[in-house]
């Protein structure tokens, strides 16, 4: 294991116990990535989005080679982050999370929830573990979070 990037990694997500980032790291090492549903892949940038190709911006990824970064993602893409990319022919970044939110999504079996909030844009950017709580929480009651995400409540214009 390269002692470099788990100190990188240590840095970057300081929440994270010594063993989660260990399992990070070797998952960058690994080229690892997750199926999150039919159509849908988790797998971890591993540089940030630089190229660009017509009117995405090209980053590396593991297990998937390279994924498109629209403009509005491409700040927010960067190594060590969890990409949730729609599968086919060209692999799209729809959503970034960082490892603990993904983490705790897998943990609490949130995945279709996450992916379909993700697809329907009511949750996009960059996420991590207080946005994902506070939005599925606010989700699960029909309304807005006090951040302005999620639904919109009834009645609101």
């Amino acid at each position: 294991m390269n002692p470099r990037l788990e100190a990188k990694l240590a840095r970057m997500y300081p929440s994270c116990t010594r063993r989660e980032i260990s399992e990070l790291a070797s998952s960058i090492e690994g080229g690892k990535y997750w199926k999150a549903q039919p159509g849908f892949v988790f797998s971890i940038a591993l540089t940030r989005a630089r190229m660009q190709l017509d009117s995405h911006w090209v980053a590396e990824a593991t297990g998937v080679g390279r994924i498109l970064v629209s403009e509005e993602l491409k700040p927010l893409c960067r190594k060590g982050r969890v990409a949730l990319t729609s599968e086919g022919r060209e692999h799209v970044a729809i959503l970034f999370l960082g490892w603990p939110a993904f983490l705790w999504a897998m943990r609490k079996h949130e995945v279709p929830r996450l992916v379909e909030s993700a697809t329907h844009r009511t949750l996009r950017g960059y996420v991590g573990v207080p946005e994902l709580k506070e939005y599925l929480k606010y989700r699960d009651k029909g309304m807005a979070g006090p951040s302005g995400i999620g639904p919109e409540t009834p009645g609101s214009p």
